[in-house]
């Protein structure tokens, strides 16, 4: 099967073993498509070519006399700014480390390369991944390459515009509040968000280079692909045990014996907490429960028994402001103070971040007690349920609006805050696996994608209900004038 700039990392892989292509071509491939595209785009905020082209000629080489470095064997790849590589610049989009070049790989960057991926360049986010769209003073804005007026989604909004326009394979990303599912969804591509601790965080700023590690919940990273295979072959890859790290569990990654798609239980909800969707999302969800039924599937509408949103969001809110607090406390005020102002106190994250700002010991304790109480009652829903299905995001792609702007959503106005995050951070307080995949498209042409949730270190048997959820909503597709 031919391969082109639009096929899956699994594909290249394939096809780069099977000596249908080169390493080096396919480096070649996306390097030209990076300089005729980026230049609209801005998803590549620093690029490597000629480590990249030496990589990929090693690549070759090796594959010549009989070597094979692993499965991603000359699969060239991009990787968000927030994730440290050795010897290229890593900025996390922070003016102070503009010019911060790190002596190590992430870990996750370090076992990619490791496995035969070769780094083609860093993606676009915004100041310390904190905000949904990808714009900082350092390098400006990323366009989303299905509509240039548009953002591409964030904090890993380049990593999303380069994968979906073709100039890479694939990214690795991070998730705080749902910094993987919202690019992938506003792009139309795969995404996951694994569970809390499944992939080390070791080497991801907003921490800054010889900070104390105090970002130590909720932050999860993840792959943005293709496919679901590729989801599960990166996620694979970047997963376990890291002596850097020692709270992420050596959980192994068991693959689950294959199961119909009749056999799957799904619920779905278009309803957290009365934050409204637009119409095109529910009907979205909507058709895709009713092919799920006809499919033979038990599925019902419902939220989980007991789990209240409002306590989620606000639990959210306390413990990443505070623990953000312990590594720049006058930032975090600030940020607090600019996301406040825009929700008032009516609004549970508000009071949870506010109360962050000024937590003690006792009060951080007590919020992590009471992220504890929600785990486990989502966890006794998902004994019932293979998965819940629901939106990323109030409404598709928005546009280039400066932050706190309220965003319309039919006839409703929602805080910016709400409509980007409303859907999305209960489970990183949670810490329960996600996986995005297209769903539909809006009136306007913009990607519209679909999370599917389920139990905490379910991946394997998750992706491979996705994959099948994704027969039925379909491969991904390219944007217009990008093919």
């Amino acid at each position: 099967m031919p391969v082109d700039a639009f096929s899956s990392a699994v594909e290249l892989a394939a096809a780069i073993r099977a000596r249908r292509c080169s390493a080096r071509e396919l480096t070649e491939l996306y390097l030209a498509r990076i300089a005729r595209h980026n230049p609209s785009l801005n998803a590549i905020c620093t690029l490597d070519e000629a480590a990249a082209l030496r990589r990929a000629r090693e690549a070759d080489a090796a594959l010549a006399r009989g070597e094979f470095w692993g499965p991603l064997h000359g699969v060239p790849m991009s990787i968000k700014d927030a994730l440290e590589t050795a010897g290229v610049r890593t900025t996390g989009g922070h003016p102070p480390l503009k010019d911060y070049i790190p002596a190590r790989d992430a870990t996750a960057v370090a076992r990619l390369r490791a496995a035969g991926a070769i780094l083609l360049g860093k993606t676009n986010v915004p100041p310390l991944s904190a905000d949904y769209r990808a714009d900082n003073p350092i390098f400006g804005r990323t366009n989303n390459p299905w509509n240039v007026e548009r953002t591409p989604g964030g904090s890993t909004g380049g990593g999303a515009a380069a994968v979906a326009a073709g100039l890479s394979a694939f990214d690795v990303g991070s998730d705080l509040a749902g910094s993987v599912r919202t690019p992938a969804h506003f792009c139309g591509l795969f995404g996951l968000k694994a569970t809390e601790g499944r992939i080390p965080n070791t080497g991801h700023i907003p921490e800054p280079p010889g900070v104390p590690r105090a970002v130590r919940h909720m932050n999860v990273l993840g792959p943005l692909a293709r496919s679901v295979d590729d989801l599960a072959l990166i996620t694979r890859t970047i997963c376990g045990a890291d002596d850097a790290e020692p709270d992420v569990p050596p959980v192994s990654w068991i693959e689950p014996p294959e199961r119909p798609l009749a056999a799957h239980r799904f619920a779905w909800s278009t309803n957290f907490g009365g934050v409204p969707v637009t119409r095109e999302t529910k009907e979205g969800i909507e058709r895709l429960a009713a092919a799920l039924s006809s499919a033979g599937c038990a599925v019902e509408e419902r939220n989980p028994d007991g789990f209240s949103f409002d306590e989620a969001w606000e639990t959210w809110g306390e413990i990443a402001i505070a623990e953000r607090a312990a590594t720049g406390a006058e930032r975090s005020r600030e940020r607090v103070a600019a996301l406040n102002a825009t929700l008032g106190e009516s609004w549970a994250v508000a009071r949870g971040s506010a109360k962050g700002a000024h937590a003690s010991i006792a009060d951080y304790a007590a919020a992590l007690t009471r992220r504890d109480a929600l785990i486990a009652t989502l966890e006794r829903f998902f004994e019932r349920w293979d998965a819940l299905i629901c939106p990323v995001t109030v409404c598709p792609a928005i546009g280039h609006v400066a932050f706190g702007t309220p965003i319309d959503v039919d006839s409703h106005k929602v805080p910016y805050f709400i409509a980007g995050t409303a859907y999305t951070c209960s489970f990183n307080l949670t810490g329960h696996p996600s996986v995005v995949v297209p769903l539909t498209k809006s009136q306007d042409g913009l990607p519209i994608g679909v999370q599917l949730v389920g139990r905490r270190w379910s991946e394997p048997a998750l992706l491979a209900a996705a994959q099948k959820v994704a027969l039925i909503t379909g491969p991904f597709t390219p944007p217009p004038n990008y093919r």
